[in-house]
């Protein structure tokens, strides 16, 4: 056969092929799945089975995907800013920086998504400037979805200082998610049974506090409820798993119940040593969830002024980051029994200005010195090179009350009114 011959009968072939195409009744089928949906086109009148796993919805045939593309069901409306849209460029910022937020993880094809919107805007509305509302479009943000897991739509996570603590499972209206969160405003218990959220929570950027009980109710998780109301920058969790609890460090063998504590920036884990009252529980949360070292800023000025541990403060420049690397050193050895500051000299803050006026500071040259009680205490520099054996031994002295007696190691400044 000619080339010419067989060009035609391709072309011819091609032509037959088009027309019975046009000619043929076809159907368009819509397919969901975990992590989208796919659109099928077959010249049967019905979709041969199909297998997939987790496949959710099958929409009824039609025979042209144009005619009847209005029957599909709207996206939600992403037009109102009440609601946070995330995406991979902003999730983590956003539930980082923000105590309380609630994530909708949806999918625009969604009935249930689609019912949800309203209730989930007017929620977002009444709690504006106390909670953060977001959602993300788990079909335009697969990989976000992929990484949280999420299997159905809608999904509601919520978190708590950048830590996913619960997952929304109550009802679906704008009253009940109001509440929902009004009640986690003030802290709230929340109960790991799952070494994989065990694992997760271990590497989160909060402080948390972990209880391991007997029974999930009753009066000890009742005190620990009653703890996380007192201190909400603090997530509470309580588990009677022994393998969730070894991975806390704590003796599966233990009696119980049984505390302890991982501070967020030191990732130390503090262990409850007492009688398990509401007033030694109080106390031992408060010594231990403050970082071996705090830099003093308008932020934390309240919890260094108003803490009942002695303190050691580092007065040094921003050029000075050897000296404060030593000073925050030697802090992880006196958690919980000294509170160490730092306190930037070069700012010049007017409130900075009072407390270098208060310890008597002048130049910029690196100082570390020790108060006893912020207001009216006994103020001592130590002198010497600034190594991290002299901190150390500083701070030991100070707390066995033995720099008095060291003069020629310390000097005792002059108590000075105003502040």
């Amino acid at each position: 056969m000619s080339t010419k011959a067989y060009l035609l009968m391709l072309s011819t072939t091609i032509f037959l092929l088009f027309i019975l195409f046009r000619l043929s009744r076809f159907c368009v089928y819509k397919i969901d799945y975990d992590g989208g949906y796919v659109l099928c086109v077959s010249v049967f009148k019905k979709l041969p089975p199909i297998s997939y796993g987790n496949t959710v919805e099958l929409s009824d045939s039609y025979n042209s995907f144009n005619d009847q593309k209005h029957k599909l069901p709207p996206a939600i409306d992403e037009k109102e800013d009440v609601v946070v849209k995330l995406s991979d460029k902003n999730f983590n910022h956003v539930i980082a920086k923000n105590q309380l937020v609630m994530v909708l993880f949806y999918a625009p094809w969604s009935p249930q998504s689609k019912k949800l919107a309203p209730e989930y805007e007017a929620a977002a509305t009444e709690l504006k400037g106390k909670s953060v509302l977001a959602k993300v479009n788990a079909m335009s943000v697969i990989e976000l979805a992929k990484k949280w897991r999420i299997q159905a739509y809608p999904t509601v996570y919520f978190f708590v200082n950048g830590v996913h603590v619960d997952t929304y499972y109550h009802n679906r209206t704008k009253d009940a998610i109001v509440n929902y969160i009004k009640t986690k405003m003030s802290g709230d218990l929340y109960t790991l049974m799952k070494i994989e959220k065990a694992d997760y929570l271990l590497t989160a950027e909060s402080t948390i506090a972990l209880g391991f009980l007997e029974s999930l109710k009753g009066t000890e998780s009742e005190k620990l409820a009653a703890a996380s109301k007192l201190h909400p920058d603090v997530i509470f969790f309580q588990t009677t798993r022994a393998d969730v609890a070894k991975m806390f460090l704590i003796d599966p063998e233990i009696k119980r119940p049984a505390l302890v504590l991982l501070e967020k920036e030191s990732k130390q884990l503090s262990h409850f040593d007492g009688p398990f009252t509401d007033a030694r529980i109080y106390d031992f949360i408060s010594l231990n969830k403050i970082p071996p070292m705090i830099t003093y800023t308008r932020e934390t000025a309240a919890l260094i002024l108003d803490s009942r541990l002695q303190e050691l403060w580092l007065f040094a420049t921003v050029h000075d980051s050897e000296t404060k690397s030593i000073f925050q050193e030697a802090a992880k050895a006196f958690k919980g029994k000294l509170l160490f500051v730092y306190f930037q000299m070069d700012l010049l803050q007017t409130d900075r200005r009072q407390i270098s006026d208060y310890f008597g500071i002048t130049g910029h040259a690196p100082r570390v010195i020790a108060v006893n009680g912020f207001f009216n205490g006994e103020k001592y520099v130590l002198n010497g090179e600034l190594t991290l054996s002299n901190i150390k031994s500083f701070a030991l002295d100070f707390l066995e009350d033995k720099l008095r007696s060291q003069q020629s190691d310390t000097t005792l400044l002059e108590n000075k009114k105003g502040y």
